[in-house]
C-alpha cells in the first residue's frame, strides 16, 4: 500500500459523532446520482496518476510533504459542516480551534502575546502581511531585492 488509507476508519466514526450532535435537526435525503458520482472520482483517480509520486516518502523534490493523516481527515470532517470564518461567531467551534492552533505556534516560538490566524498558503500570508504593514504604515514603501518570493511584485500591483 502506498497511499495511507486506514484512518478512512477513523473518519466515519468521528462522522457519526458529530452527526450526533445536530440530532435535533430533521433529517436531509441529499439526492444524487451515485453511479455520477463514482465515475467522477474514478476519472479523477485516474488522472491524478500523472502527477510526481510527492506523497511518497522516496520522492525528496518536494519543498512540502503530504498533509498528517490527522489534518487530512481533520479537514475532511469539517467540510461536512462547511464552517464559515469570517468572524468568530460566525464558525464558533472552528474560530476557537484557530484561535488554539495560533496561540500553539505562537508557544512554540516562545511569545507570550500574539494575534494571527490561519490561512490557505503563502501567497494569501504574504498578501494579508503586506496589506497590514502598509495600513499600519501609510504612505510608506515596501522594499525588496529580487530575491523575495515572486507573489510580492503581484501583491504590490494588488495593493496599490
Amino acid at each position: 500500500m502506498k497511499l495511507e488509507k486506514e484512518s478512512l476508519t477513523v473518519l466515519k466514526e468521528a462522522l457519526e459523532r458529530l452527526d450526533g450532535g445536530f440530532a435535533e435537526l430533521p433529517d436531509v435525503n441529499v439526492q444524487y446520482d451515485k453511479d455520477a458520482l463514482r465515475g467522477v472520482l474514478l476519472e479523477v483517480a485516474d488522472r491524478m496518476q500523472d502527477n510526481y509520486p510527492y506523497f511518497h516518502p522516496y520522492y525528496a523534490g518536494q519543498m512540502l510533504k503530504p498533509p498528517h493523516p490527522v489534518a487530512r481527515l481533520a479537514y475532511m470532517l469539517s467540510m461536512w459542516v462547511n464552517p464559515n470564518n469570517h468572524a468568530l461567531d460566525g464558525g464558533r467551534a472552528s474560530s476557537q480551534m484557530e484561535k488554539e492552533a495560533v496561540a500553539e505556534l505562537a508557544r512554540l516560538f516562545g511569545w507570550k502575546t500574539h494575534l494571527g490566524h490561519l490561512c490557505a498558503g503563502g501567497t494569501m500570508a504574504n498578501l494579508e502581511a503586506l496589506w497590514v504593514a502598509g495600513k499600519l504604515n501609510p504612505g510608506k514603501k515596501v522594499l525588496a531585492s529580487d530575491q523575495a518570493h515572486y507573489t510580492h511584485s503581484r501583491i504590490s500591483d494588488v495593493l496599490h
